[in-house]
């Protein structure tokens, strides 16, 4: 347990280091739900009329930890991070309850937090929708194994993950459905015990999802990629997933032995058409990858026979290799995203089962130990490059931008990161285009250092105004952070 604590704090340090560090939240979308919370806190209700308030779980848990807790939203929306660390206990509960050893539990909650395949930070540090289901959703798995299992309880949980997130409900499904389908052919085999629990869970679940996605669309209209074709390839997808996690331990590692380096070139930027800033692959995260690949195999190869693990190479590949062959354009990519997320949580557990193999081996406890320091100094750079990186918030942004939103009525041109914040301040705002004299253009650090930021692609500054046309402009506003400037003779 001692290494289990020490796991849960280094997390939640982790998760809460934008705050802590730059006093502000991680990525745009935290601005969407810290003005929903606010609004949801002034009026004592919450709407449900456009796509952030469809899944209103987040916006609530901000509005009421401010009201009980007598904080700011800013401040109260930190319990998401909180939350989201909480899933290492999950993912540890879910390794000890398969491998009946806390060795794997402890390796699990590590690679879950300090995943090689994409960095945890940018994911947990975030105040999103499908951040704050995050814990339901690793719960939820868990729960599904527990021996004290209340069908009450169940649909309580099955409710909070369904408003929280549909993509954090459809992973869940996914992976129900694939353990309904185990449980059935043990039935067939005269094996199974639980495959009417597994039928009940799956109808409740099912129910709740469908009418609330049902009310969904008769409120917003189809959302991506819920058309006939997409889940049609979907099912199609599953079906090769599962059958290829049926075949034998062979085809399950040669599965997983290709996308693993395709999911690591896809998250490098590598695979999708979207430019994006960043350094060119170095030896270090090959190794990195290699040290973390390894041990997955051999996990994986080990306990390939249990019904959770087919179950969930099955559900969370689907989910990936959808996402790469339905598009490898800006929707490709967020589903990509999003299907990471549930993707680790397999790499993670699989990891850990190894380290039960490797412990009883001499000197495996040593090599266990430093196999896991390994997994978090690899991850402390991941970590500072993203804290400084363009989707990185800083206090000194908000500051100087609510001192322009009380001086400046102007409409003012800008990038995507900065409209996140201006929709948040009621500042009025136009997307970065090309400019005209007269027109006021507002610039922050990372616009020089990274790119423009245009919903998820990024843009070389000098695309709308040239460098040596800055030093021409009107400074309106110098801050530490922010440029705004007057266009002239462009």
């Amino acid at each position: 347990m001692k290494a289990l604590s020490i796991i849960m704090v280094l997390t939640v340090l982790m998760l809460l280091s934008p705050w802590l560090l730059n006093r502000a939240p991680y990525i745009g979308d935290s601005w969407v739900h810290l003005k929903k919370a606010e609004e949801i806190i002034k009026l004592g209700r919450f709407n449900s009329d456009e796509y952030n308030e469809m899944w209103p779980l987040i916006n609530l848990i901000i509005a009421f930890s401010s009201i009980i807790g007598g904080a700011n939203s800013l401040v109260s929306s930190q319990l998401i991070p909180l939350l989201v660390s909480l899933s290492v206990m999950n993912i540890y509960i879910l390794a000890n309850k398969i491998s009946e050893s806390p060795i794997s539990g402890v390796a699990a909650g590590t690679a879950l937090a300090f995943i090689p395949l994409y960095t945890f930070l940018t994911f947990g540090s975030a105040i999103m929708k499908e951040t704050a289901s995050f814990y339901l959703s690793t719960l939820i798995i868990a729960y599904l194994l527990s021996s004290k299992f209340s069908h009450i309880c169940f649909a309580l949980l099955s409710l909070g993950l369904i408003f929280g997130h549909h993509f954090g409900s459809l992973a869940v499904f996914l992976l129900m459905l694939t353990l309904f389908v185990e449980d059935f052919l043990e039935l067939l085999a005269g094996e199974s015990k639980q495959w009417f629990r597994t039928l009940a869970d799956i109808i409740l679940f099912g129910s709740f999802l469908f009418v609330w996605n049902l009310y969904v669309v008769s409120r917003i209209g189809w959302f991506s990629p819920v058309d006939l074709e997409s889940l049609s390839m979907f099912s199609l997808i599953w079906t090769g997933s599962y059958a290829i996690s049926r075949v034998g331990k062979i085809p399950s590692i040669m599965f997983q032995t290709l996308l693993i380096p395709l999911v690591f070139l896809a998250w490098r930027g590598h695979l999708h058409t979207i430019p994006t800033p960043v350094n060119p692959i170095s030896i270090w995260e090959i190794i990195n990858l290699l040290i973390f690949f390894i041990p997955t195999i051999i996990g994986l190869a080990m306990y390939w026979r249990k019904t959770l693990i087919r179950s969930l190479l099955a559900s969370t590949s689907t989910m990936i290799v959808f996402s790469l062959v339905w598009s490898l354009d800006y929707e490709g990519l967020v589903v990509f995203t999003k299907s990471l997320h549930y993707y680790g949580v397999f790499l993670a557990i699989v990891f850990s089962l190894s380290a039960c193999f490797i412990a009883k081996k001499r000197f495996g406890k040593v090599i266990v130990a430093m196999l896991l320091a390994f997994l978090v100094y690899a991850s402390i750079t991941g970590v500072s490059m993203a804290l400084q990186g363009p989707g990185a918030y800083h206090e000194a942004e908000y500051i100087e931008m609510s001192s322009l939103s009380k001086i400046s009525s102007e409409h003012i041109v800008m990038d995507t990161k900065l409209a996140y914040l201006a929709e948040y301040l009621n500042m009025s705002y136009s997307s970065i285009h090309r400019l005209k004299s007269g027109e006021y253009i507002l610039l922050t650090k990372s616009d020089f250092t990274h790119g423009i930021l245009l919903g998820y692609v990024w843009a070389d500054i000098s695309l709308y105004i040239p460098a040596g046309q800055i030093t021409f402009c009107d400074k309106v506003f110098d801050g530490g952070y922010l440029k705004l400037l007057r266009v002239n003779n462009v």
